[in-house]
């Protein structure tokens, strides 16, 4: 077991066992948000045949005057091929009889009798939708590793592609070891608090992918904990233990851990808040050790368990890193290094973060409104309003 290492060297041991798990077909009208698991190729050109941009005559040649010899409508494929001095009236999105030089909009029409006379310079090509224009035959449309938008989804109808290989959602279950928490939907007793951890990483886990399947707190003896957490790695391919991970010696957690027979990669990584946090695998299945400080849990469910949770959806695993202007400073000097927790927004003068209050790691209120992480060295002192921090984004955002 390595003791003491970097958040890079933590990150990866853990990647290190973070494979994509296995793949799955599923309608494409519940793909959306899911991660492709195969490379999608064009089986035809799109559209497929040459078509009309606007509402008004395909013409053939160039002319002073065109002979009106017919007019299709919507879907149909025209049989009649162009001769010079000939046009056929035409719908946007209409197929364009073979022979079509342009396409000329009404608006730019006289007609008198059965001949068209253009007001403006015909041009080849004009308002003409190729075949294939799109998308040609063979053309990558969705590549594997991509996560399935609505627009993929509009790509693939429009193929007539019904299903999509996706690869399978991760199951992830969580195990509160503090003895004095209880269930949120149940009331406390003097000395205990309700179990907010479970509700922030469930969350969490949804919004990155994930299936929450279970939730539960400390059971009352060693041998009936080693029952539930079999029981929730049965269900999950990851376990979220938080709390139990501080003691002089051997901690709870730790021996947890061991106790399931889970090789136990690394315990302690040199970050705050939450240094006191550990990786193992049991039978393939992931085991997360993360503190029970609701701050600190989130910030070690940011920077352990959602690189994994990315990693085997078949997803780059690396954090989004960005340079922002500091709003307000920061007033502590960082003894190890620091996640303060922050608000990033995009401003006038580029990317500004505003530290949140509540910082200690027992407090939930940092964690609202925040999508990002200032990440302070050790040793860097203390954050002047205005100066130029490194920001981890843990939000969504088109950068």
């Amino acid at each position: 077991m390595l003791v003491n290492l970097s958040l890079e060297e933590a990150q990866n041991q853990i990647l290190q066992h973070s494979h994509p798990l296995d793949a799955e077909y599923i309608p494409i009208m519940s793909a959306l948000g899911r991660v492709s698991a195969a490379e999608i190729n064009a089986p035809v050109d799109l559209p497929g045949r040459d078509q009309s941009a606007v509402d008004g005559y395909a013409l053939c040649g160039l002319a002073d005057k065109y002979q009106l010899i017919g007019a299709g409508k919507p879907g149909e494929v025209p049989q009649a091929m162009l001769q010079p001095g000939q046009a056929f009236a035409v719908s946007t999105g209409g197929n364009l009889p073979d022979g079509t030089l342009a396409v000329i909009p009404h608006e730019k029409t006289e007609l008198q009798d059965d001949y068209l006379f253009p007001r403006e310079k015909v041009k080849p090509g004009n308002n003409i939708k190729q075949a294939g224009e799109d998308f040609p035959r063979g053309s990558l449309l969705i590549n594997r590793g991509s996560i399935v938008g609505a627009a993929e989804i509009s790509l693939l109808a429009a193929f007539g592609i019904t299903n999509i290989e996706v690869y399978r959602q991760p199951r992830l279950a969580v195990l509160c070891l503090s003895e004095n928490i209880i269930s949120w939907t149940s009331n406390p007793e003097p000395g205990q608090m309700r179990d907010s951890n479970g509700p922030l990483l469930g969350s969490l886990v949804v919004r990155d992918g994930g299936i929450p399947v279970a939730c539960s707190t400390a059971a009352t003896d060693a041998i009936a904990l080693k029952t539930t957490a079999a029981r929730l790695l049965e269900q999950a391919d990851i376990l979220i233990i938080t709390g139990g991970t501080y003691a002089d010696g051997e901690n709870e957690a730790c021996s947890l851990m061991k106790d399931l027979g889970a090789e136990v990669l690394y315990w302690d990584v040199a970050v705050q808040p939450g240094s006191h946090t550990g990786f193992s695998i049991c039978n393939s299945r992931q085991i997360f050790a993360i503190s029970g400080n609701p701050a600190a849990c989130a910030v070690g469910y940011h920077l352990f368990v959602a690189p994994a949770l990315k990693a085997v959806q078949g997803l780059d695993p690396g954090l989004k890193r960005i340079r922002a202007t500091c709003s307000n400073g920061f007033s502590k000097k960082a003894g190890s290094r620091r996640f303060v927790r922050g608000q990033l927004i995009w401003t006038e003068a580029g990317w500004q973060v505003t530290v949140l209050p509540g910082q200690k790691p027992s407090m939930i209120r940092s964690l609202l409104q925040c999508n990002a992480l200032i990440d302070i060295p050790a040793g860097n002192p203390p954050i002047d309003a205005g100066k130029e921090v490194s920001v981890i984004v843990i939000e969504t955002f088109k950068i």
